[in-house]
């Protein structure tokens, strides 16, 4: 790995690791979002508490973050396809893992959904169709998180994105998996909130 590369992860995984929804509500709502809901940093908490159009302003600017990652890559790296698959997962995992919230940060999936939407846009199309299905039908965002995750890989591999697959999807699964530990010990008890509700 090249001094350029590194700088480059580097600053994908700083810039990931902006706690948007912490600051949106410390600067609009003068609160800590850690002391509300799944007390989680992310665009869902957010929305749940504060309402569905401060929880898509979240969404959005977690979502630039892998976006811009990924365009970064793309710029200065343009015939090393794997740099931006990697850049991507640094995002993700900077905001899994945020050193400005003592590395306790959101879920990863609006910030992986923006690498998707870099790297591969009709992965992301997926994933988000995925998600929309999963929701309406059984209104559990984090089951629906996972599912769209586990469709964007099979998409990467369905559509021989062998880059994607190995350096951006399979690591940003397991991730997601990881990162939705105490949903899946809720789910197993049936205490798993369901959205709207």
């Amino acid at each position: 790995m090249s001094a350029p590369e590194m700088v480059l992860f580097i600053g994908s995984f700083l810039l990931g690791s902006i706690p948007f929804g912490y600051l949106m509500a410390r600067m609009r709502f003068q609160t800590d979002i850690r002391q509300h809901g799944s007390q989680n940093i992310g665009a869902t908490n957010v929305a749940r508490t504060f309402g569905i159009r401060v929880g898509l302003v979240v969404l959005v600017l977690d979502a630039l973050k892998g976006i811009l990652a990924v365009m970064m890559a793309f710029m200065l790296f343009p015939h090393l396809p794997m740099v931006p698959a990697v850049a991507g997962l640094m995002a993700m995992l900077g905001h899994v893992f945020s050193p400005f919230m003592k590395f306790k940060g959101g879920k990863g999936i609006a910030t992986g959904l923006g690498v998707l939407s870099a790297l591969f846009w009709p992965a992301a199309l997926i994933a988000v169709l995925c998600f929309a299905f999963v929701v309406a039908l059984f209104r559990i965002v984090s089951v629906a998180s996972f599912v769209a995750m586990l469709a964007a890989l099979v998409s990467f591999w369905a559509f021989g994105q062998q880059t994607d697959f190995w350096f951006f999807g399979i690591p940003a699964v397991i991730l997601a998996f990881w990162a939705h530990r105490n949903n899946w010990r809720r789910l197993l008890k049936g205490q798993e909130p369901r959205f709207g509700r």
